[in-house]
């Protein structure tokens, strides 16, 4: 991928997005939260999630009303693995997770919402449906779903 998709998709946000989840989930296997910031730093797709009412809403449906989000999932997957490692080993290394079988938090942060920025509060705007979406399948039938290819 292009050099500006990693400066616009820092570990920075990237940071920021794992412990606002972390603050809603409490803890998430590994491989789960690799899938996390190839949707939520995606503004085509924060921008559909916003416009759906969030009950309707399910991973079948966003794939087949939205196609061409995932023509390039398993793209934004590969190209994001590295910013998602580098942000779960920033937030390990400053004693914010803890990474054993699955992630979680070891204390609360609170992120402050005006010094956050837009970007990360249209994400935190959507996360909370993005989640229940995302919990309705197991971890390995949402790397079916998604296609991913490792």
């Amino acid at each position: 991928m292009k050099e500006i998709y990693y400066t616009y998709n820092n570990e920075a946000i990237a940071s920021c997005v794992m412990i606002q989840v972390l603050h809603e989930v409490k803890s998430i296997d590994i491989a789960r939260s690799c899938l996390l910031l190839p949707f939520l730093l995606d503004d085509r797709t924060v921008n559909y999630l916003q416009s759906v009412k969030s009950e309707d809403l399910t991973l079948e449906s966003f794939i087949n009303n939205r196609p061409h989000l995932f023509t390039t999932f398993n793209k934004r997957f590969l190209a994001l693995m590295p910013i998602t490692i580098n942000a779960l080993m920033m937030l390990s290394k400053s004693n914010q997770i803890e990474i054993a079988k699955t992630i979680s938090l070891k204390q609360a942060i609170q992120l402050d919402k005006i010094a956050m920025g837009n970007r990360f509060n249209e994400i935190e705007k959507i996360l909370s449906a993005f989640l229940i979406m995302m919990e309705k399948h197991n971890t390995t039938q949402l790397y079916q779903l998604l296609n991913i290819q490792l």
